[in-house]
């Protein structure tokens, strides 16, 4: 049993509750609504569905039942907070407050203390077990998903809840790269893979579009082959060996060139570089999930999987430790 209990994600009473339009509707006829239409139009259905329910819920239960939990990538606003609460990063508070200043974040609600430090993100470092693992837009970041899902698995207590928001590809700056499929997770666990690929840094800058999820619910997706898909602000900007790389359409065979170097010194040093190496729907990420449960390369299997909600580039999922 998990450390916590959540309604399953089609509740039919929230559902009729939150959509009253469709209070005419028999129960029947509902769970047919939901089946057919929720998924395309983007419908809440259930009390968690969103980052800020979810989060009230569950700063309440770990508040109230002493649950311990984790944070991992926290940055400059932690999702949770509290006495259970502790932090895991790739370095320590100082230097993250000073990064997340140069980018121009209000750093007022960072944690005094980040209690796992790592460079290169392993989580071996952690030496304690945890009730509850959390992370919000890390889980695409990782360059061996199996390893990552096999690292948490070692902190979690039996029942324990690894819960995570994902970012959904069709509604942000991924939507014009490919599904993730679960030969490429297999290939990065097998490869030993500790870094992004040169391919997922490139993709990163030079072919996202805008990261608006209004306007991609609305169908506009921007220009697909267009060099100026998204604006050079802070979310399009990479970090590689300290130099910056943005698309500006400007000199970019130029930008390409040394932005290989680059990613050349940060593999003879062994550095960690930041990149989307997974691109998720929910679907897509429960499939993969399954997998590897059922091939036993992880021993976590989902427990809750919400869609995304219209409007929104993201999606809620919990993964519970057997």
């Amino acid at each position: 049993m998990p450390i916590m209990n959540f309604s399953a994600t089609f509740n039919l009473d929230y559902y009729r509750d939150a959509h009253p339009e469709l209070n005419l509707l028999d129960d029947a006829e509902l769970t047919a609504h939901y089946e057919k239409f929720a998924d395309a139009q983007g419908l809440s259905s259930c009390p968690y569905d969103r980052r800020e329910f979810l989060k009230k819920i569950l700063q309440t239960a770990i508040d109230k039942r002493h649950l311990k939990t984790l944070e991992i990538g926290c940055d400059a606003h932690p999702f949770l907070i509290g006495e259970n609460v502790k932090y895991f990063e790739l370095t320590d508070a100082e230097t993250l407050r000073t990064r997340c200043q140069k980018y121009g974040l209000n750093v007022d609600d960072m944690p005094e203390k980040i209690h796992f430090v790592s460079p290169t993100g392993d989580l071996n470092v952690v030496d304690e077990k945890f009730d509850i693992v959390f992370t919000s837009h890390v889980i695409e970041h990782t360059p061996d998903l199996i390893a990552h899902f096999q690292d948490v698995s070692k902190i979690l207590n039996a029942g324990g809840l690894y819960v995570l928001i994902v970012p959904d590809k069709r509604f942000c700056f991924d939507h014009y790269n490919a599904d993730s499929t679960i030969s490429e997770v297999i290939d990065a666990f097998v490869g030993g893979r500790k870094t992004a690929r040169l391919a997922d840094v490139v993709s990163s800058i030079f072919t996202r579009t805008h990261n608006n999820p209004v306007k991609h619910w609305l169908g506009d997706h921007g220009e697909r082959f267009g060099l100026r898909n998204a604006p050079p602000d802070s979310e399009g900007v990479t970090e590689i060996a300290g130099e910056y790389f943005f698309d500006d359409g400007k000199n970019l065979p130029e930008k390409i060139l040394r932005l290989v170097e680059k990613y050349a010194e940060t593999l003879e040093h062994g550095e960690y570089v930041s990149a989307h190496n997974w691109r998720f729907t929910p679907d897509s990420f429960g499939y993969i999930v399954d997998t590897l449960n059922k091939l036993n390369f992880i021993d976590l299997s989902i427990y809750r999987l919400c869609r995304t909600i219209w409007g929104r580039f993201e999606f809620i999922a919990m993964l519970e430790r057997r």
